[in-house]
């Protein structure tokens, strides 16, 4: 989550209306979207092509001869182009790896919660309308990139999961993205240098014992206000796998949050990232 990505999801909202839950649901939903630059560039450039296919003849009124040959417009790139998929492509079927991840992923965060935890179905993960999901059960998100009237949207590949966390009534958040490097799965290669507006940022970046890059960010509200952790990592077999914890806000208490810390450091989420088992096999 870049901090352009934080503004715009914020923007200039005092900070008491930042909802750390809806930042992230949103952010694992959004759909990829670009305005398309060419759109009344290619609509100039067909109206010209129009205007000179007919031209009259010399000498025969109402006559119309072809246009002499002139050279070729230049083709204009596709916008809605993304890189092509840099990690190998896994044999392992979706539906295979979404049974495996489910359960590298539950026993990865379980075993790191604080005694008394529970997890319930994370509501911004699991819709109404996809009932069924249980805590941290791994989806496939797949969707070609389309381009609906100048506007991008899909292109991700992705294995993404959530949950809610609740210990002695107070609740959190687990997020998790998986997926190749590559197209939309662009990871950072070191922390960003501006702090997202109303918000109090620590960033470091490490490296893993087989390579890995690890971005490690705690974004936390100022003034009191909820926080995220945040963990990035770029495998060395061109797999991307982000982590998410955030204590979820209390509506009834001025939006402060709910618990005092997210439920997993910074510490736990890279070694859940880590896991060898978190991973598409090739």
């Amino acid at each position: 989550m870049t901090k352009e990505r934080i503004d715009e999801i914020i923007g200039a909202a005092p900070l008491s209306t930042v909802d750390v839950e809806a930042i992230v649901a949103r952010e694992r939903k959004t759909a990829w979207l670009r305005p398309n630059p060419w759109v009344v560039t290619a609509a100039g450039v067909a109206a010209v092509a129009v205007g000179a296919a007919f031209v009259l003849a010399p000498g025969t009124p109402g006559a119309v001869s072809p246009a002499a040959a002139t050279s070729s417009a230049p083709e204009l790139p596709e916008p809605c182009e993304i890189p092509t998929l840099m990690g190998p492509v896994p044999t392992e079927k979706p539906a295979d790896a979404t049974t495996r991840l489910t359960g590298v992923l539950t026993t990865a965060v379980t075993t790191r919660l604080a005694t008394g935890t529970t997890l319930t179905p994370s509501a911004a993960n699991y819709p109404t309308g996809d009932p069924g999901r249980g805590p941290l059960q791994i989806v496939h998100s797949a969707r070609p990139v389309t381009n609906n009237g100048g506007t991008c949207s899909g292109g991700e590949d992705e294995f993404v999961a959530g949950a809610a966390t609740v210990r002695s009534g107070k609740k959190g958040s687990v997020q998790a993205t998986l997926g190749r490097l590559g197209g939309r799965l662009n990871m950072p290669a070191d922390c960003v240098d501006q702090t997202p507006e109303g918000m109090e940022q620590v960033c470091h970046r490490s490296f893993g014992p087989k390579g890995e890059v690890i971005v490690a960010t705690i974004l936390t509200g100022k003034g009191g206000g909820p926080s995220i952790h945040r963990v990035e990592v770029s495998r060395a077999d061109k797999i991307g796998v982000i982590l998410e914890a955030s204590n979820a806000v209390d509506a009834k208490h001025d939006r402060k949050p709910d618990s005092p810390v997210p439920p997993l450091t910074l510490e736990q989420l890279a070694e859940i990232a880590l896991d060898p088992g978190m991973t598409l096999y090739p």
